[in-house]
């Protein structure tokens, strides 16, 4: 071997596998821009997804649950090339609580794919702390909660100008005020938002997120079995168009009989219901490795009826107009004027109306 082909070796091993060890992974970080706040305050809270050009990555859904926070916007980022050939992708929320105390974000599931895999892989972000602080002066007991003292008065000068355009400003100050809270009123009443996302892939998201919160763990068997099932529930009503939110498990049974679900599948999906209300509604425990196995079983009903086409119904067909074939006028033989005759003497014939007069 030359010396020159051993270089060419050596170069490759020190470049090449590393690079290689780096095919498929993904890493997340999270960060706010302020640790406490006061009540009320917006918080700006960044995910950054780094990752390798061959992942396929699903940014977290716009409801991803948050904690105790509302999430106020939402955006996500244009993808950007590092060194190396790998992307970076960021998520930013605004987010703000109403409640003072110590607030935890918890950790947000955040899904990929590796090709040629095809199973959906996640890794989490890592949960961050936030003190919300009150504006009160004193918040130590109920009982001696007090305001923050006043502020010094201001000492206006006696001029009438100054006055004037303290009143004016003042006036633009609440017209301005009143003309944004308006607006917003209007825009919130107006705006509602429509997941356009296919009903199989919010399934998924939604299950994953029910996996990453751990409810079992946390002793959490009922609001487990309570949450897996309004995602079923939530699927089979945008997914077959009709309210299963508001359906009892018979309900559901009976409405999905005049649909195109398969009856192994609609067995499958009835036996799933119920066993889950036994839970739910009579204190029933099931055994330990069930919860993860029923779980699988919600993944697999929606794999199943994923690819299931609703047939929309057809347009009804007009009924034919009947043609209206003009009858002859027997007055009118003798006399064109008979046809303005009124209707209960038009039967007559002129040779009739003369046979009267003679």
């Amino acid at each position: 071997m030359s010396l020159r082909l051993r270089h060419h070796l050596l170069l490759w091993l020190i470049v090449g596998l590393p690079a290689a060890a780096l095919a498929g992974q993904v890493d997340v970080t999270s960060a706010v821009d302020h640790q406490s706040v006061f009540i009320g305050d917006l918080i700006n809270y960044t995910v950054s997804i780094t990752y390798d050009s061959t992942v396929r990555l699903t940014p977290p859904p716009i409801g991803a649950n948050l904690g105790g926070f509302d999430v106020k916007e939402y955006h996500v980022g244009e993808e950007q090339k590092l060194k190396g050939g790998r992307l970076r992708q960021t998520i930013d929320f605004k987010i703000c609580t109403f409640t003072t105390g110590d607030y935890i974000i918890p950790g947000m599931p955040i899904q990929y794919i590796v090709p040629p895999d095809s199973n959906l892989k996640f890794i989490s972000v890592d949960p961050l702390k936030i003190t919300v602080k009150s504006l009160l002066a004193d918040t130590t007991a109920v009982d001696t909660v007090k305001p923050r003292p006043l502020k010094g008065q201001i000492s206006l000068a006696r001029s009438h100008t100054t006055l004037y355009i303290f009143i004016a400003a003042l006036a633009l100050l609440a017209g301005t005020a009143a003309y944004v809270i308006i607006r917003r009123r209007r825009l919130k009443a107006s705006e509602a938002f429509v997941d356009l996302r296919p009903a199989w892939e919010i399934a998924y998201a939604d299950l994953a997120l029910l996996k990453e919160q751990n409810l079992l763990d946390k002793g959490e068997l009922k609001l487990f079995y309570f949450q897996m099932t309004e995602i079923i529930r939530k699927y089979l009503g945008k997914k077959f168009e009709f309210n299963a939110v508001d359906l009892t498990t018979s309900e559901i049974d009976d409405a999905l009989l005049q649909m195109p679900v398969p009856d192994e599948i609609r067995s499958e999906l009835s036996s799933f219901m119920s066993d889950a209300d036994l839970v739910k509604f009579a204190k029933f425990i099931p055994p330990p490795d069930r919860p993860d196995r029923d779980w699988e079983t919600a993944y697999n009903l929606v794999v199943k009826t994923k690819d299931i086409i609703y047939p929309e119904p057809l347009p009804p067909v007009p009924e034919p107009t009947p043609e209206i074939v003009p009858t002859p006028d027997s007055s009118a033989d003798d006399n064109p004027e008979w046809k303005y005759a009124p209707p209960e003497l038009r039967h007559r014939s002129p040779h009739d109306e003369r046979e009267e007069k003679s």
